[in-house]
């Protein structure tokens, strides 16, 4: 597997602390990516704000002749209610040349859905087939792959079936590797389900740090947390040899999956025991202890600097890791 960086790794504390480069910009994270070795970077199309389109064919031209490739992404955005960031995230990977965008389809976080009940969440997903046939149809005709990302909202068999409703073959999934814990999946099922749709992959690991009603899920660097990256790259690798990754740290405040309560399930469709199970007896074996603190520089208030040196130290780990595996 290719991999690359994405944007959502790093906060705008590199800019408010004065850093160079700023991987707020398409440019600066594109030195990063280079500085690391890596193969892309990620961004959303307001990264490229106010460039002509002959700006916009230039900065394409090169990173091409850096090796680099560009994935387009929407950022986090409610696709029922405004599909607006997706076509316009079509329309500027078109100027760039880019054969990826990533979306989402909601706001939602922490696999919380119950605000919406069961039969809410069902018209919810129902909803977004015909505004996805819409842009699809554009996407198709551009030669545009486009993932939806499991966002901590949505499970596997959910994605699969909005892929079969719109029926184009260039909509299918961007698979954040730890957020399918977040639903009740580990990251090997979840692969294993969404692999005939996988159009592109974040990779995000997590510590673990347990609560009376769950877990709390905290950025960390691959390979510290609680993903099987041999595992699961090798499943990419078999499964999915075309899909590149980027190295996605996100979540900048620890994430509280409140998977112990009886009615976190209520809006999820019954699945075989063994698959929650599994994920409760992952997110069980990694569980750090109670007194290690879970909050991350950016919730304990420290300085932009602080917040930015750990962002990159989670960069370099992540990297360097990799290597050591073979996996990248």
């Amino acid at each position: 597997m290719k991999i690359g960086l994405c944007a959502w790794s790093f906060t705008g504390s590199h800019r408010e602390a004065g850093l160079s480069p700023d991987p707020h910009t398409a440019e600066g994270l594109a030195q990063l990516a280079l500085r690391w070795g890596l193969h892309s970077i990620e961004c959303s199309p307001q990264f490229f704000a106010g460039l002509s389109p002959e700006q916009l064919r230039d900065f394409a031209a090169s990173l091409a002749a850096r090796s680099l490739g560009l994935i387009i992404d929407t950022g986090g955005h409610d696709l029922a209610k405004d599909p607006a960031p997706l076509r316009q995230a079509v329309e500027t990977a078109h100027l760039l040349g880019v054969s990826v965008v990533r979306t989402t389809i909601s706001n939602l976080l922490e696999g919380d859905r119950r605000r919406y009940g069961y039969e809410g969440w069902r018209q919810y997903l129902e909803n977004l087939v015909l505004p996805l046939k819409e842009i699809m149809a554009i996407a198709a005709d551009q030669g545009i792959l486009v993932g939806i990302e499991n966002h901590q909202d949505v499970c596997s068999s959910e994605l699969c079936w909005l892929c079969e409703q719109v029926n184009s073959d260039k909509l299918g999934v961007t698979m954040d590797c730890g957020n399918a814990l977040a639903v009740g999946e580990t990251p090997l099922a979840f692969a294993g389900r969404v692999m005939p749709f996988l159009k592109h992959v974040h990779l995000k690991d997590y510590s673990v740090h347990p609560t009376p009603s769950g877990y709390r899920l905290k950025r960390c660097a691959l390979g510290t947390g609680v993903v099987d990256w041999p595992a699961l790259i090798g499943a990419f690798d078999a499964g999915a040899p075309q899909v590149q990754g980027c190295i996605e740290l996100g979540a900048s405040a620890a994430r509280h999956i409140r998977i112990l309560e009886e009615d976190f399930w209520a809006t999820y469709s019954p699945r075989p025991l063994a698959e929650p199970i599994n994920a409760l007896r992952a997110l069980h074996q990694a569980a750090r202890p109670t007194e290690e603190d879970w909050r991350t520089p950016h919730e304990r208030g420290e300085s932009p600097l602080v917040k930015a040196e750990y962002e990159l130290a989670q960069l370099e780990s992540s990297v360097a890791y990799l290597k050591e595996k073979g996996l990248h």
